[in-house]
């Protein structure tokens, strides 16, 4: 799925990297960051309410080529830079996790 397929629906706003034709493959929600280390997959699109640089770390060791960040959760200026520097979309929402997450399986 591209990431201009879920923009309107979870009425996200790219923080980041503008590539909105970048694609993932599932969705992965999580806030412990060695769970999410041990169980997302590849090309996942990253779905949390963590808002810090280990969050872009986890989401490089992995491949996951899009963040949303859930809540209104905003990002720290330093994570915003980490991520344009790994080529790693930054998408802010202002529903919840399961809400996004409906949301997106209804495309």
């Amino acid at each position: 799925m591209r990431v201009i397929e879920i923009l309107d629906k979870i009425d996200g706003k790219i923080l980041t990297a503008k590539n909105k034709d970048a694609y993932f493959e599932g969705v992965y929600a999580g806030d412990l960051l060695s769970h999410v280390m041990a169980h997302a997959k590849e090309n996942n699109l990253f779905l949390t309410i963590m808002s810090n640089l280990n969050t872009i770390a986890v989401a490089c060791l992995l491949d996951m080529p899009v963040i949303v960040l859930a809540e209104n959760v905003k990002p720290t200026e330093e994570m915003i830079n980490k991520a344009d520097d790994e080529n790693i979309i930054i998408i802010s929402s202002k529903y919840n996790v399961v809400d996004i997450i409906r949301k997106i399986y209804e495309i």
